[in-house]
């Protein structure tokens, strides 16, 4: 095998790896994501709620995100815990309109439900199960690694 090859074998490797690895990121923070329709309601009083604008390191101009931030509290066994956690993995909307419509359900000082893990009452969320946003890692993950096998095949038969 000439040189060439080989770098071009440990690329298509390394592209395979990163695809397995953001698929069983994805899986595993969907399996989370399961457990949590296990896990218990309680109320929570939403004490902030704010839109957050941002643009991903290296995005040009025109690539902002909306970020829908709430914070709460909640009392469980006695005790006084915070989250701030909408759903696992989630990292923003496209536009401020869907950011609004996230935030919507959870004005300032209202009761709202919040679900927490009863084996570790600090871990909780406002949004239970499977989003489909949650779904995206396992899909391109699984499709670079299938990419990335069929290049690999490709480059051997040469």
């Amino acid at each position: 095998m000439d040189k060439q090859r080989v770098l071009v074998s440990l690329v298509i490797t390394a592209l395979i790896l990163f695809g397995a690895a953001l698929a069983i990121r994805g899986g595993l923070n969907s399996y989370q994501s399961l457990l949590s329709y296990g896990w218990q309601e309680t109320q929570a009083k939403v004490l902030t709620n704010h839109i957050g604008r941002f643009r991903p390191s290296g995005a040009r101009h025109g690539t902002d995100f909306y970020l829908a931030q709430v914070s709460y509290e909640y009392t469980w066994q006695g005790i006084k815990h915070r989250g701030e956690l909408l759903y696992p993995d989630y990292s923003g909307d496209r536009t401020r309109e869907d950011a609004e419509v996230r935030l919507a359900p959870y004005g300032i000082g209202p009761r709202v439900p919040v679900y927490l893990d009863p084996d570790d009452p600090r871990q909780s969320r406002l949004i239970r199960g499977v989003q489909l946003e949650q779904l995206g890692d396992i899909i391109l993950g699984l499709a670079i690694v299938l990419f990335g096998l069929w290049s690999l095949r490709s480059s051997r038969r040469r």
